[in-house]
């Protein structure tokens, strides 16, 4: 994930507003508004900012270390899955759950961490966090090759996700905390432009680790959460004592409540297409998560500090903000995913060409980033809503068509296809900074960390549910086409979906040890239809986020016109 996926604020700040005029300007708004707005409290505000240069230089540097870390450590997993899973001998199904495994957890925890962060104090869930996600990956790396390989990963992704849920609302709060007033904005913009650009670094370095062992991708992490881990412990001062903020109490019915909701909704749509739909287990989740929801609502209005304050939906511009995000996080997350199997196994590229598909996609997402933030500035969230659309849905229809015509699976030309996701990228990174920023600014009533908490929980449910609907739609496809260019060498149905359940994020070489038994003359002309195959079912995924990205023009045009701004003491307002 990036640090528009994480982030609350544009990578170039917006211009800070001067108290006078920021006075003077609520002044005038307050005639024109009937109701004024309480402004949200500042969690940690009082803490003394630290105004030594050198050391706050230091605080940051910690906290960019650990926060990368979770960063890198996304692209990693997915450029690398092709061989977490021939090392550890899983299906595609299986690999997706690893993917998975880790958003999932993060959504489910975010609403309790952000809390957590609030009442427990910064520093001492930054370092669990930090500690939680170093142990998380220390076991990734030693799941051994069995039966229970698959359970283990999963368990372990999740600690990693629950780690990366407690540490990014404690490094905001502890950035914001200790910086001067002056100071927040760039701050701020330095700490989000720093870890989105370590990002990018994940395809090169997980090329470079993945020709040792698959086991280093997750190893590489122990050092970073140490260094972290000593610079956060010494030079981070004590956690203070957070009081202003009301209650000590945190809903952990609400949490688990809202987080098992999320679960039960997230395993059906991933295993729907392979157990069938009409299913009871498939039914009775789809229910439970329906009464999990219903539950939350019902607990949120009737607790006095719920885990999720639902009264902040009650803003328009929020709801669509936070809906732009969740459609954005649907797209964004799974696509290093595709992207990484679809030059591994349909163009037969290596890992590190492979990664430059990622970097290209990366390319238009952070260039476009500046000038949607520069356009939200001074027009505001309608218009970056309605050029994103229209930039990424052309940008995935490329996508689509280029990939779902490469002759065999083999491209005689790359160039359009590369373009294609300068473009796709560029769409999507149009909006994501300016949405978390405008649904951040709009939340009413909320600290901080649960507002950070909401924005995170949108990003990472709506990435869990990307990886859960695209990747048995592409396997799916998959199928249906290896069948058709198949099924003249006795290739059956059964054996049909059985090859795309087990080389979905392959290589090649997976690919042919699923044809053992047919003459090599046979193997060698089955292995480009195979590849084919593969192109023909992610371009099917292409063209379900060119799909996607359509939906934000509607939420375009349901944008008001002139909406209410709520201005605030928050950093993010002078961001």
């Amino acid at each position: 994930m990036s640090f528009y996926s994480h982030g609350v604020a544009p990578p170039k700040p917006i211009p800070a507003i001067p108290v006078a005029q920021t006075r003077k300007r609520d002044s005038m708004q307050t005639r024109e508004v009937k109701r004024q707005e309480d402004p949200l409290p500042v969690i940690g505000a009082s803490q003394p900012p630290i105004t030594h240069k050198k050391k706050l230089s230091l605080i940051m540097i910690g906290l960019i270390v650990a926060v990368s870390m979770t960063n890198i450590d996304s692209t990693i997993v997915s450029l690398s899955s092709q061989a977490v899973q021939s090392g550890l001998g899983l299906t595609a199904s299986g690999i997706q759950w690893i993917v998975n495994a880790y958003m999932l957890a993060a959504a489910a925890t975010f609403p309790i961490c952000g809390h957590l962060s609030d009442l427990a104090g910064y520093k001492r869930i930054m370092l669990s966090g930090t500690f939680l996600f170093g142990m998380g990956s220390l076991c990734c790396g030693l799941v051994p090759a069995n039966s229970l390989s698959l359970m283990l990963m999963i368990f372990s992704r999740a600690l990693q996700g629950i780690g990366s849920a407690m540490m990014f609302p404690a490094a905001i709060g502890i950035l914001f905390s200790y910086s001067a007033e002056n100071k927040r904005a760039g701050n701020m913009a330095l700490f989000f432009a720093i870890t989105g650009a370590m990002t990018c670094l994940g395809p090169i370095l997980g090329s470079w680790l993945i020709q040792y062992s698959w086991r280093d991708i997750f190893f590489i992490n122990l050092p970073l959460a140490l260094v972290a881990i000593v610079m956060i412990v010494s030079m981070i001062p004590k956690d203070s004592p957070t009081t202003e903020h009301g209650s000590q109490h945190i809903d952990w019915a609400g949490g688990l409540a809202v987080g098992l909701a999320m679960i039960a909704l997230i395993v059906p749509i991933q295993q729907g297409s392979t157990v069938g739909w009409s299913d009871w287990r498939i039914i009775a989740s789809f229910g439970a998560s329906l009464v999990l929801f219903l539950v939350f609502g019902f607990w949120d209005s009737h607790v006095d500090n719920p885990i999720i304050k639902l009264r902040i939906f009650r803003n328009p511009p929020f709801d669509i903000s936070q809906l732009a995000m969740l459609v954005a996080a649907v797209i964004f997350q799974p696509i290093m995913y595709f992207l990484s199997v679809y030059g591994l196994l349909a163009l037969n590229r290596s890992t590190l060409m492979t990664s430059l598909f990622i970097l290209y996609f990366f390319l238009g997402f952070l260039v476009s980033a500046l000038l949607g933030a520069q356009l939200f500035n001074r027009h505001g969230m309608k218009p970056v809503l309605l050029i994103a659309g229209l930039i990424a849905a052309t940008g995935f229809s490329l996508m689509s068509l280029t990939a779902g015509s490469l002759d065999k699976g083999l491209p005689s030309n790359t160039v359009w296809l590369s373009l294609s996701m300068v473009v796709a990228g560029a769409g999507i990174g149009f909006m994501f900074s300016p949405s978390s920023t405008d649904a951040v600014n709009r939340a009413i009533d909320a600290s901080y960390g649960e507002v950070t908490a909401i924005n995170q929980t949108f990003k990472n449910f709506g990435g869990a549910l990307g990886m859960a609907m695209l990747g048995p739609l592409c396997t799916h496809y998959f199928a249906l086409d290896i069948h058709k260019a198949l099924g003249k060498y006795g290739v059956s149905t059964s054996r049909a979906q059985a090859i795309a359940d087990t080389i979905g994020s392959g290589t090649s070489a997976g690919a042919r040890s699923q044809l053992t038994g047919m003459p090599q003359s046979v193997r060698n002309m089955i292995m480009p239809l195979i590849r084919a195959s593969y192109a023909s079912g992610s371009s099917k995924v292409f063209l379900a986020m060119a799909c996607m990205s359509l939906l934000f023009i509607p939420l375009a045009l349901l944008y008001p016109r002139k909406s209410k701004q709520i201005f605030t003491e928050k950093p993010i307002d002078s961001q």
